[in-house]
């Protein structure tokens, strides 16, 4: 997954690109640059991308905060942007240099499978099925930290009233996404709750947690 780390999206400077892998046992991410080297802790809190294979070092811990994320390093510090750029695993706490903004850069187009199926829009109404053998290709729409998630037809997903996903919003809706699992991924809604398939295949935005109902192959 080719994503960007920022401190602030208006600062190019503040801003790193690579490969973000997740680790299938301890959950915690590797971030590889373009050279193949991986982001390793060193000394003072220190990061460079130095290393050439994973270990306990280069793997780290991230915590979703909504629109943007916190990053533990193996020192138990948490990842702060200085005003020149560069980052540190010196923080006990997270601030607000320790918020920051992970993008993804390679996934304009967005196909999602749960425990039951694919995630298709509903024949007969403005819902969106989540228990299909077929596929709906949705796009992705960064906008500060979250995602608009719009249809072929160029209408927007959001959650109604009643809880349910619909597919036909004339407005973008914020959500945010959580990548938990190596190519599993969870969606936030504005109001916090996730996005789950339910037992009779209805996609629904009122999860509390991200369960198996709530994660999505992607």
């Amino acid at each position: 997954m080719s994503v960007s780390l920022a401190a602030n999206q208006d600062e190019e400077t503040d801003t790193e690109t690579f490969q973000m892998e997740i680790d299938r046992d301890t959950k915690k991410c590797s971030f590889r640059s373009s050279q193949g080297t991986y982001w390793a802790l060193v000394a003072h809190g220190g990061l460079q991308s130095t290393a050439t294979q994973v270990s306990a070092n280069s793997l780290f811990a991230v915590e979703w905060l909504g629109h943007k994320v916190a990053v533990k390093a193996h020192n138990g510090k948490y990842i702060c942007a200085k005003k020149n750029g560069q980052l540190l695993a010196v923080s006990d706490s997270i601030g607000e240099d320790e918020q920051l903004i992970l993008k993804l850069l390679n996934r304009p187009m967005l196909i999602l499978r749960g425990e039951n199926g694919f995630v298709c829009r509903h024949k007969n109404s403005n819902t969106l099925d989540a228990s299909r053998s077929v596929y709906d290709i949705f796009t992705l729409e960064f906008s500060d930290g979250a995602y608009h998630i719009k249809g072929v037809d160029g209408r927007f997903w959001y959650v109604s009233a009643s809880g349910l996903v619909c597919w036909d919003g004339e407005a973008p809706e914020a959500f945010a996404l959580e990548l938990l699992e190596r190519r599993r991924l969870a969606i936030r809604a504005k109001d916090g709750r996730y996005l789950r398939g339910d037992r009779g295949g209805t996609l629904k935005g009122d999860g509390h947690a991200p369960s198996s109902a709530a994660l999505w192959e992607y």
